[in-house]
């Protein structure tokens, strides 16, 4: 409070109160001329109030007092002024924030915690169709794709969803902020998903271009095995066998690493037992190594029957088995089941040196090798981990890799509960 103002105020009520007291002492009527004063001064302060109170409701001009309204009044039209530059303030950087998001190229949908549009930039009107009526709508009665109504209905926004949406391949990823609001960016990967598909069929056909002439050498260095050939072609006949086999691996691990990319895991699945196929692969590992062993160990002959794609299942278990004995010196590996809440999960573990932890992250990209010297020796086209990936994407499975160096590595990915149908 201004002590100048107070003072003033009280200077007032004090002056009139003694002119009132002189008034009525002059009267001889001391005590009527103290009321009078007091009610005089009480007067003007009520004449002050009420001007005070139909300016602050803008009906009647600011009071022009220099007590204490006159100082209240001063303080209001200061601060009044201050929130006016403020909140100028604050709608020129709302609307700049409204032009930066209007300028994405990437659509950008304001949702409430029910779900419903609040608003939306001009980017995601056009890739969705959307109008100004549609505020307030949920946003699953506009976006009706099947994927997306899962995606949303089951509330993991930790990775984006793709999908496609009449002559768009869209792109969606939900970010929840504050209490009760949701971010959510729509990005069209039309153009994206063109070239990639190009660039699988690109691979897919050249793959099979090369089939023709592999299988004409193959023929060939078969055939001269079967003949006398001088000794120094010998050596050269068996690098080039070899090369030409490493080859063919290579092309048949693309072609299938393409169809895998170009699958949909949205295709109807079949059922399958994950026991009996592990055993299968168990089998046909018998013929890749002679001197490894391979443990199984089931769990109390359950066979597990799995939704899912079952080529795909025993490319996972064949490239997994198969690296365990090419990587982990011939020796044993152990190949398990087990349960827990997550699902089904299965392990692969061999006696292997181990690999590095800086390499761990990497294992599932294409041609990532550990050891390029190892490599060669070992043969292998660097396909097999990442044909390992895409297949347990459509599974919704991930590889899970542990390794300790000198004493082994171990591969492992889990079947949600859901793809298990029955415990037979």
């Amino acid at each position: 409070m201004n002590r100048g103002a107070f003072q003033r105020e009280v200077l007032r009520i004090v002056v009139i109160t003694v002119g009132g007291l002189a008034a009525g002492w002059s009267m001889d009527y001391p005590l009527y001329g103290l009321l009078a004063g007091l009610a005089v001064s009480h007067l003007f302060s009520l004449r002050n109030a009420n001007a005070f109170y139909r300016w602050s409701f803008r009906t009647g001009p600011a009071p022009q007092d220099s007590g204490l309204i006159g100082y209240g009044t001063d303080r209001v039209i200061r601060r009044e002024k201050t929130l006016k530059n403020r909140l100028l303030n604050q709608a020129k950087l709302l609307q700049r924030y409204n032009q930066g998001i209007e300028s994405l190229q990437d659509g950008v949908i304001i949702l409430n915690e029910e779900g419903h549009i609040n608003t939306f930039n001009g980017a995601a009107a056009r890739v969705l169709r959307l109008r100004q009526d549609d505020v307030g709508q949920h946003v699953k009665n506009l976006i009706r794709a099947p994927q997306f109504v899962r995606f949303y209905d089951k509330g993991d926004f930790s990775e984006p969803l793709q999908f496609e949406l009449r002559n768009y391949v869209l792109q969606i990823q939900v970010t929840e902020f504050g209490l009760d609001q949701k971010i959510m960016l729509v990005r069209n990967v039309t153009e994206r998903k063109r070239v990639e598909v190009m660039r699988q069929n690109f691979i897919a056909d050249v793959s099979h271009e090369l089939r023709t002439p592999l299988t004409v050498i193959n023929g060939y260095l078969e055939m001269f095995n079967d003949m006398e050939v001088p000794t120094p072609m010998v050596r050269a006949m068996k690098q080039m066998k070899s090369q030409s086999e490493r080859m063919t691996n290579l092309v048949n691990d693309l072609i299938e690493l393409s169809k895998l990319e170009s699958a949909s895991s949205e295709r109807s699945r079949e059922l399958f037992s994950l026991s009996g196929l592990c055993q299968q692969v168990i089998g046909e590992m018998k013929g890749f190594s002679e001197t490894a062993k391979v443990h199984f160990k089931p769990v109390d002959n359950t066979k597990f029957m799995i939704e899912g794609f079952e080529a795909e299942m025993h490319s996972v278990l064949t490239n997994l088995m198969t690296n365990g004995i090419k990587y982990g010196s011939n020796e044993e590996i152990f190949v398990s089941l087990s349960t827990s809440d997550r699902g089904i999960k299965v392990s692969i573990k061999d006696k292997g040196p181990g690999i590095p932890p800086q390499h761990l992250t990497r294992l599932t990209e294409r041609f990532y090798r550990v050891d390029e010297s190892r490599e060669s020796a070992v043969g292998g086209s660097g396909l097999g981990l990442a044909i390992v990936k895409h297949a347990l994407e459509h599974h919704d499975s991930e590889l899970e890799i542990e390794s300790i160096q000198g004493k082994g590595s171990t591969f492992s990915f889990v079947i949600p509960s859901l793809r298990n149908i029955d415990k037979v």
